[in-house]
């Protein structure tokens, strides 16, 4: 582990409001510090595993579906996450929790996790995030400096 913490953006570009968490990622190339290392992320479990193990403090950054307002920004530490699946998901939730927990039983992740989580509605093949997602992914941003700044 070489940085203070790693901030993985999951999601697809090419599935509209999925993009959220990789939009994430792009707005915080130029705001944070060398320290933080920012990972891309399909949600392919054996490379989150490994994003896990670049810092002790793991932030995710991910389009969910609670049946909250479009847009709205959510914030769930891991111990959370398998209570959130009964009223919505990410468009990779459960694949998320079970590599979390299998995270946590590997020892990658010391501090527990954060999954900042972006209100979705338009999962649909193509590009361009809803306007309220778009509004997200800044309120997104602001919440995710918050987490490694404080």
């Amino acid at each position: 582990m070489t940085a203070a913490a790693v901030v993985i953006g999951v999601g697809n570009r090419w599935r509209r409001d999925d993009a959220a968490g990789l939009e994430v990622i792009d707005a915080l190339r130029e705001r944070v510090d060398d320290d933080v290392a920012l990972v891309e992320s399909d949600g392919e479990p054996t490379r989150l595993l490994d994003a896990f193990e670049l810092a002790p403090t793991v932030i995710m950054v991910d389009a969910v579906v609670t049946g909250s307002a479009t847009g709205t920004v959510h914030r769930f530490a891991d111990n959370e996450l398998p209570n959130q699946m009964g009223i919505g998901q990410s468009s990779h939730l459960v694949q998320l929790v079970e590599t979390i927990e299998l995270g946590k039983l590997l020892g990658k992740l010391p501090n527990g996790l954060v999954l900042i989580g972006i209100e979705a509605t338009d999962f649909d093949n193509g590009e361009g995030m809803t306007d309220p997602v778009v509004a997200g992914v800044d309120a997104a941003i602001e919440a995710v400096l918050a987490e490694v700044v404080g």
